[in-house]
């Protein structure tokens, strides 16, 4: 028999979206079949806050109306709750009537007027009436009625039937900020952007209402940082389809067309399936201006896929202005005024406010000066000074190079001191020698102040020590036994070449390689705040430079800085930028910024979006080791979403990889996870039955960390134990526990196992 409590239960503990509302279907079907006029009430109610949280605000109308009606008829069906959630829900269906042209702007009227009466016959304020008709006259362009409303809603006390005191602003600030009163707008947001009031819809409505406001008021830095919050916070609620206009707009007025095309390409096809007439009517007249910036930049003719289709920017700019422009003229036509078709023009003939406003640091615009690379041919090589006895060895040195007598050329060369000489000959030596004659040269342009010659030798000596860095050197060189070099450099005179290569070019694209190469060594050596400085560089020259392959290249890296210096969003960006410009088969790089994005979304929040990426890579990684990590990471994050039984199956997967790695510590650590998981998935006894050859193995491990996994392997079994009744073994274990943390000097859990054993030692225990 179906418990229709238990659906009901059941579909709270879910998003809003489809799976929450089809439960409430299904409760609504068998309450209606047994009769139980409370239960169907109950699912009904449930049901209208579904659709309305659950982008499907039409399918409210139906079921507050039968709740509705049955009040009227028994309005002792209804307790106290039920009663003032029913109220609460006139809100929601008088701003939902607006949005839908079919509806009759008399409706609307009407229920207005119908909620103001039983907010008064129920005692309650006037507050949220004053808010939906300040809203309603405003939708229909009666300002002067939509000021006096305002001015009722802002003087009018708050009582039990307003919104929370995150959202109540909300409206207030759109007011106030088509009244361009910006100012009066970012003060009234001061505490839902400090965090201290948010809820469902908070803080990234008002953060979205915010983006223009901030960049009309001077508050750059706040507006792209209202932006990423918000547009994140958005993109992790499948079911959320509002305000995204707000970010469209705000791009293309603010010079960042690009992410805006990249926003738009992701969010049209769920707004063409969920959203009402007129979110979709708002986003689409964003958009027209989106990709009119785009066509006014030249690019009318790129390439857009949007929902598997592909068409071109100005065919897609032609299409999205038309529909929006026949939405607003069905609101004018139910309205009765030219309103939203007047909002729709103003939004698509909209100029930018800044000409470019950078989200995040490597998005910052660069001005290009300097000259064309030097060629890398040895003749090409200038020469400093009007020395002709220089150069004229320096055309003999060159002569013999190009004719393949290499010994000849580094025999002219012996013992000079010039400059552009002592680079000619490094080119000619064996890497070790090559990298001692480097030093050299650059001490001496630096003195005859040849700085583009001094910028090619730094960037050849960089390159040059990475190379003896990273590779085994034949011990038979090519010199005679008082010409042998000193040691390879160290790495500070590896950076510190890249850096003065970078310091010094007046080649763009010589600092921008300089700059890549220096964050990628400083990535890989974990200084990540040193190397966002010199990564958010690179990509700015790249971009500048129109070096799509070489940007997304210093991406990568720069994900990893920003994750590893705690600036999230600013790494999520950049992977997320990343993967959108590597090439499909480049696996490292793909799999590395994938590695980072996943990260990113985790600490951020978003765990479904990191669950599948962790996922996707655990069957990408052609290595266990990594595979392994991916699955555990998996695993983790599936219980934290309270799939337990999908987490055990997920940390099974990374010990197999593990021990196909050799990695025996790793292996254990995720079996003593995976039987935890077991466990919480109400799986006790078979999780037990699996304690045994997992303490054996954590046993054959040497180490603290074998040592800790001992020590929570007796604490979960011990709560295992519990769970079946096993009083006295489990306090076996707990013992165990408490002394075995309190010896790895780990109080807190220590402390915990102690709590379990004082439980579990109660007198009245069974």
């Amino acid at each position: 028999m179906i418990d229709i409590d238990d659906l009901i239960d059941e579909a709270s503990d879910l998003p809003y979206g489809e799976a929450r509302t089809l439960l409430l279907e299904q409760a609504l079907r068998h309450a209606e079949s047994g009769g139980d006029r409370e239960q169907i009430l109950a699912v009904r109610m449930e049901l209208t806050e579904a659709y309305q949280f659950g982008s499907e605000p039409a399918k409210s109308f139906a079921t507050f109306s039968r709740c509705v009606a049955d009040f009227d008829a028994d309005p002792e069906l209804f307790d106290d709750w039920q009663t003032h959630t029913l109220l609460w829900q006139y809100k929601w269906i008088v701003d939902s009537m607006r949005d839908f042209p079919q509806v009759p702007l008399g409706r609307a009227h009407d229920a207005l007027a119908e909620m103001e009466r039983r907010y008064r016959e129920a005692g309650a304020g006037l507050h949220a009436v004053h808010a939906q008709r300040c809203m309603v006259a405003g939708h229909v362009g009666d300002r002067a009625a939509a000021e006096e409303h305002f001015h009722h809603w802002s003087i009018t006390p708050r009582d039990e039937m307003s919104d929370c005191e995150g959202c109540d602003p909300d409206g207030k600030i759109m007011h106030l900020a088509a009244l361009g009163r910006d100012e009066e707008a970012v003060t009234l947001a001061a505490p839902v952007v400090a965090g201290h009031l948010t809820c469902e819809n908070q803080p990234q409505s008002i953060l979205s209402c915010l983006l223009l406001p901030y960049v009309r008021t001077g508050r750059h830095a706040e507006a792209a940082q209202a932006h990423l919050k918000a547009y994140r916070l958005i993109q992790a609620l499948p079911h959320y389809t509002s305000n995204l206009d707000l970010h469209l707009e705000f791009l293309a007025r603010t010079g960042n067309e690009s992410r805006g095309l990249e926003i738009l390409q992701r969010e049209l096809p769920r707004l063409e399936e969920r959203a009402s007439p007129h979110t979709l009517m708002t986003f689409l007249g964003a958009a027209g201006l989106l990709l009119r910036r785009l066509e006014e930049l030249g690019h009318g003719d790129l390439a857009v896929a949007v929902g598997g289709a592909e068409t071109s920017v100005a065919a897609l700019r032609a299409e999205v202005t038309g529909r929006a422009r026949e939405l607003a003229a069905a609101f004018d036509t139910r309205n009765g005024t030219r309103e939203q078709s007047s909002r729709i023009e103003a939004c698509l003939t909209a100029e930018p406010l800044v000409d470019h406003l950078p989200l995040v640091p490597h998005a910052r615009r660069v001005t290009l000066s300097g000259t064309a690379p030097a060629e890398e041919t040895l003749p090409s090589i200038k020469v400093s000074g009007a020395d002709q006895a220089v150069a004229e060895l320096a055309r003999l040195a060159g002569e013999h190079a190009e004719a393949g007598r290499r010994q000849e050329a580094l025999d002219l060369l012996v013992g000079t001191r010039d400059g552009s000489l002592l680079l000619m000959r490094a080119r000619l030596e064996e890497p070790v020698t090559a990298a001692r004659t480097l030093r050299a040269a650059r001490v001496a342009l630096r003195a005859e102040g040849d700085l583009a010659q001094l910028a090619t030798a730094a960037l050849i000596h960089g390159e040059l020590l990475r190379h003896l860095a990273t590779t085994p050197q034949d011990t038979e060189l090519d010199t005679t036994p008082d010409e042998l070099p000193e040691e390879p450099g160290s790495l500070e005179e590896l950076l510190a070449a890249y850096g003065e290569a970078a310091a010094v070019s007046r080649d763009p694209e010589q600092r921008a390689v300089a700059h890549a190469v220096r964050g990628e060594v400083l990535v890989a050596v974990d200084r990540p705040e040193e190397a966002a400085e010199d990564l958010i560089e690179a990509v700015a020259l790249f971009t500048a430079l129109g070096g799509t392959a070489n940007a997304a290249l210093a991406r990568v890296d720069l994900a990893a800085a920003y994750l590893s210096t705690d600036r999230v969003v600013e790494a999520a960006i950049a992977a997320e930028e990343a993967l959108g410009l590597l090439e499909p088969g480049d696996y490292d790089n793909r799999v590395n910024a994938q590695w980072t994005r996943a990260h990113a979304r985790r600490m951020l929040g978003e765990r479904e979006a990191a669950l599948a990426d962790f996922t996707e890579l655990a069957g990408l990684y052609a290595e266990p080791i990594r595979a392994a990590r991916a699955w555990e990471a998996a695993g983790m994050l599936l219980g934290e979403l309270d799939r337990d039984e999908e987490s055990s199956g997920a940390f099974s997967q990374a010990v197999q990889n593990y021990v196909d790695a050799g990695a025996r510590d790793e292996a254990g650590t995720a079996m003593r996870k995976q039987l935890s998981a077991l466990y919480w998935a109400d799986q006790a006894k078979a999780a037990l039955e699996a304690v045994a050859p997992v303490r054996d193995f954590l046993r054959t491990l040497d180490g603290e960390q074998a040592a800790f996994e001992l020590a929570a392997l007796d604490y979960d079994e011990a709560r295992m134990l519990l769970s079946l009744d096993r009083h006295e073994e489990a306090a076996i274990r707990a013992r165990a526990a408490v002394a075995a943390f309190t010896a790895l000097d780990l109080a807190d859990l220590a402390e915990a196992a102690a709590d379990l054993l004082e439980h579990l030692e109660q007198p009245d225990q069974d």
